[in-house]
């Protein structure tokens, strides 16, 4: 059996492919008419085999005797067959993503709902206490009460003031009744962390006095102030209070 020198050769219809003298390679094209291609030429002087190009060279790799091109199935239709696209796979692992977002959503949100109505591990109720705290801490100043305010206080906060007993607290709430009226407080939110609740709140009053001198009209004042209360030997108690800019 003789080698045939490399060469385009008719690999099926309408189509070729190159032979490097030894093995079919990659290289396939189509003939323009869409036919047969035409033969490579004469065989070889001393080719007994009787082959004159057209065809696969009957010494090439997986040539079953059929002139003209190899099986079907074969090289041929692994050259020539379009890629299936694998888009398919990008849409099952996005379905499988946003199956886990939905069952992860359907399971944390109950949780993190718990979470926040719990106020971050006070319940209801102890927001309303320390809610009630904030509240008898101002009427306290506004009354010059001070059972009030040391209920209402933890020992760390009247201390942190240095307002740590009532001859000094009973001096200053009375300057600072005499010089406010119309004194409101409003709650705007409550929040917790561990064990520690944030009061918000919106204060407003009628200032007499600007830089300790009087004024001849009262004037409108509104603040934000922000009350840390916790918990002492069971009671909410107001820790810090400050003004929210």
């Amino acid at each position: 059996m003789s080698t045939n020198p490399p060469g385009w050769y008719d690999y099926g219809p309408g189509t070729r492919r190159w032979w490097d003298g030894a093995k079919w390679t990659e290289h396939v094209q189509s003939t323009e008419d869409g036919t047969d291609a035409p033969p490579a030429g004469p065989a070889e002087a001393g080719d007994s085999s009787g082959y004159a190009g057209a065809g696969a060279p009957p010494s090439a790799p997986g040539f079953a005797g059929a002139p003209g091109y190899a099986p079907a199935g074969g090289a041929f239709t692994a050259a020539t067959e379009p890629k299936k696209s694998k888009l398919w796979i990008l849409w099952v692992v996005l379905g499988v993503v946003l199956l886990g977002i939905v069952i992860a959503a359907a399971v944390l949100i109950p949780i993190l709902i718990g979470v926040f109505s719990s106020g971050g591990g006070v319940d209801e109720a102890d927001q309303q206490a320390a809610v009630s705290a904030v509240e008898l801490y101002d009427e306290a100043w506004r009354e010059g009460d001070c059972d009030k305010y040391f209920e209402a206080t933890s020992e760390a906060f009247r201390t942190g003031n240095q307002i740590a007993d009532c001859p000094t607290f009973e001096e200053q709430s009375a300057g600072f009744a005499s010089s406010v009226e119309n004194y409101q407080i409003d709650v705007l939110g409550v929040s917790a962390e561990e064990r520690t609740i944030y009061v918000d709140t919106t204060e407003t009053y009628d200032t007499l006095f600007l830089d300790g001198e009087p004024l001849d009209t009262p004037q409108p004042i509104e603040e934000s102030w922000q009350y840390t209360v916790i918990e002492v030997d069971g009671a909410w108690v107001v820790d810090n209070a400050f003004i929210v800019e």
